[in-house]
């Protein structure tokens, strides 16, 4: 569309709509201006929260390695109470069912 224009043409179109293209130019560049920091800041918001979720998510790894000990540690000492306790020595404690650990 805009080839088959002439500089003619052009001309006659500024010389005929000048304020008009201006405004329209104008409101344009503005919004594309707004668009682009809106950009800016999301990307930056979301920057923000991958890094406070890495963050948590490592955390939250480490607590649940330590709680996972602290289990095994318990668990021993409750087998150990078990075994030093006569009332309960033909008790057998099996483990839970395979169902239990998914």
């Amino acid at each position: 569309m805009f080839a088959q224009f002439s500089p003619d043409m052009w001309s006659e179109l500024i010389s005929n709509f000048g304020p008009l293209i201006g405004v329209v130019l104008f409101f344009i560049w503005r919004d594309w201006k707004r668009e682009d920091r809106l950009n800016r800041r999301v990307e930056r918001l979301e920057d923000y929260q991958r890094e406070i979720l890495i963050d948590l998510i490592n955390k939250s790894t480490a607590v649940l390695a330590q709680n996972t000990e602290c289990l095994k540690w318990v668990g021993q000492i409750v087998q150990r109470m078990n075994i030093n306790c006569l009332a309960l020595r033909d008790v057998k404690i099996t483990s839970p069912p395979e169902s239990a650990n998914e």
